[in-house]
């Protein structure tokens, strides 16, 4: 009798470590079925495309001065734009500033679903010219696959206008260009273009529109519309706080604004 006691009471134990074992294993295929769609942003369509490797010459580095306030500042970590009010916007540091995507994008049941082949994720940058009101940075985006070097011409352009700096990435012969930008404490849709609430760490969409929208702002009271609006754009908001612009074209547009400084 005592043996099958102790036999019953081992039966006993086995059966509350299975029952332990599925719930566990029922809340880990929960989490992961919300999770993993988060992390990976096949949620709403877009793919994962991570910085790389960035060079900027000697020459090619500094702060260039384009007026009322409003600067850009080339370093080997990465550029920065600035107004007189404080920091706008970096670009991810110590990581390539442009990504290069061969491929396309489909349409999708509620939002479009990008595919790519290949991304470019290297940038070299060579040499600037600055002019009143005018820096231009030339480069190239690049990767190696099966031992080769692959490379597509890379020009990024900040320009003084009467809405504040106005930043195109071209990369020639590029499906797609993603822009990534360092973290926005507080990034905040703008209604219109992206919902008017914190935007936290997912992916969005924004909204067609006739004109470059104003499409998000932050706790840095910078300002940020994204172009060209005959092109898809989405932005997706890394768990890391990397902030990614995603525009499909071989070229795309920033407008950053701040509030300047009274007096």
């Amino acid at each position: 009798m005592r043996q099958w006691g102790v036999r019953g009471r081992g039966r006993d134990v086995s059966r509350s470590m299975v029952a332990i074992v599925v719930s566990v294993s029922a809340a880990l295929a929960l989490g992961l079925t919300t999770w993993v769609p988060v992390l990976l942003r096949t949620d709403i369509g877009l793919v994962r495309v991570d910085p790389g490797l960035l060079t900027v010459d000697k020459g090619a580095r500094g702060i260039a001065t384009l007026g009322r306030g409003y600067t850009v500042a080339a370093y080997s970590s990465g550029f920065r734009v600035s107004a007189s009010s404080g920091p706008l916007v970096d670009t991810v540091t110590r990581g390539s500033p442009v990504s290069a995507v061969l491929g396309e994008l489909a349409p999708g049941k509620n939002h479009p679903v990008e595919h790519a082949d290949a991304t470019l994720d290297h940038v070299r940058i060579g040499q600037v010219r600055i002019e009143p009101g005018r820096a231009a940075y030339s480069g190239e985006v690049y990767d190696s696959a099966d031992g080769k070097e692959r490379a597509l011409p890379l020009r990024l352009v900040f320009l003084l206008t009467t809405a504040g700096v106005h930043v195109t990435a071209h990369v020639q012969g590029a499906d797609a260009v993603v822009v990534h930008l360092d973290s926005m404490p507080a990034t905040t849709g703008l209604g219109g273009a992206l919902p008017d609430r914190n935007l936290r760490t997912k992916g969005w969409w924004l909204e067609d529109s006739l004109g470059e929208q104003r499409a998000l702002t932050s706790a840095r009271q910078a300002v940020v519309g994204i172009g060209p609006a005959t092109r898809d754009r989405a932005v997706d908001l890394r768990p890391d706080g990397r902030l990614d612009v995603h525009v499909w074209g071989n070229r795309a547009t920033l407008t950053l604004s701040g509030v300047p400084r009274p007096g």
